[in-house]
Formats: C-alpha cells, structure tokens, sequence
C-alpha cells in the first residue's frame, strides 16, 4: 500500500484543504509583498497590521473561532531529556498577529506529525482557521495594500 492511500482517509477534508488554502495564503503573501526583511518567509505580523481594525473583534466575537479563544493548541518545547512535550502553556489570541500565530501553531502541529489529525478537535481547530484565512482574504479585497497579495492568490480562483 502507498502511504498517501494509507493517511488520505485518516484526515478530516478541513486537513487537505487547510493545506491547500494555508500554503497558497503564504506563497501569495511572500509574492504580494508581506515578507519579512532578508527572510524568504511570510510576514504575518505585517499581514495582520494592514487588515482592519474591526477584524479581531469579528473573528473572536464569531462562533466558528471560539476553540482559538477557550482551548488554543499548545505548542511543543524541548525537554532536558532532549525530546520534546507540550508546554502546557498555550497562548490565548489577544489581537490579530497572535490569532495568526496560533493559526500557524495549530497548523504546524497537524502537518509536521505532532498530532493525529483524526479526532474532533483537530478538525475543530482546522475549521475554524480555514474560516480566519476566508474572512482575512475578504477584507483584504476590501483594503486597500493587498493587490499583489490578491493577484497572487487568485491562481486557480
């Protein structure tokens, strides 16, 4: 058997479009203009200051992006013993940039094997950050700033 026949029935839809949606958000943020400084990475930070104000209170006042609210994903540390355990300190989103971050932490948790992928709450989680990444693009139609982010994005829309 070939593994992707193996794992493609033990991850929820949200999983594969969550990769799908989440790899494309970075690429056409890189691409439009939000990179970090000498990084090839994307800038978050910088993403999250141009949208609106009002778009942290709307995520966190919204049903769908409760579970980031009441039960974050923790994130893994080191341990002395040189493996790695929860840090049993998960960080509640407070503005746009940490709900970003927690996005991300959920995300490299479920796609870099540090979760099963195959429980509610993973889906929970995969769900709801599917739903900030929407609403984050349909502001930033909306924004001025974001035409190269969007131009990026529209391959295949």
């Amino acid at each position: 058997m070939k593994l992707e026949e193996y794992f493609r029935p033990r991850l929820a839809e949200a999983g594969y479009d969550l990769l799908a949606v989440f790899s494309r958000f970075e690429y056409a943020m890189k691409k439009g203009g939000f990179r970090r400084e000498d990084y090839p990475d994307a800038a978050w930070h910088t993403f999250a200051q141009r949208l609106p104000q009002e778009f942290f209170p709307k995520m966190v006042g919204s049903d769908q992006v409760k579970i980031y609210v009441e039960a974050p994903p923790d994130h893994l540390v080191t341990t002395n013993d040189g493996g790695v355990d929860w840090s049993g300190n998960p960080v509640v989103p407070n503005d746009v940039e940490s709900l970003f971050q927690s996005i991300k932490t959920a995300r490299n948790n479920l796609f870099h094997g540090d979760k099963k992928h195959d429980n509610h709450r993973d889906t929970q989680l995969m769900k709801a950050a599917l739903f900030v990444l929407n609403e984050a693009y349909k502001d930033a139609e909306r924004t001025d700033g974001f035409e190269g982010f969007l131009g990026a994005m529209e391959f295949g829309l």
